[in-house]
């Protein structure tokens, strides 16, 4: 569970700045430990909390 939480979190940091790489650095990691319909259930949960969290980040500097 630990290798989720730190692939998750790598893979967020990633894509703050490249604005890509979420789903393929994160995907496997879960598929290892969850079968594939919860791994994309679990990989979209994380794009949606990374996606509110960026919002709230950033909020300020949109144009």
């Amino acid at each position: 569970m630990t290798a989720i939480i730190i692939a998750a979190f790598l893979a967020s940091l990633l894509t703050l700045f490249s604005g890509f790489g979420l789903g393929t650095l994160l995907m496997p990691v879960v598929a290892i430990f969850f079968p594939v319909t919860v791994a994309v259930a679990l990989t979209a949960f994380v794009y949606l909390l990374n996606n509110l969290f960026k919002l709230a980040v950033l909020w300020r500097t949109v144009n």
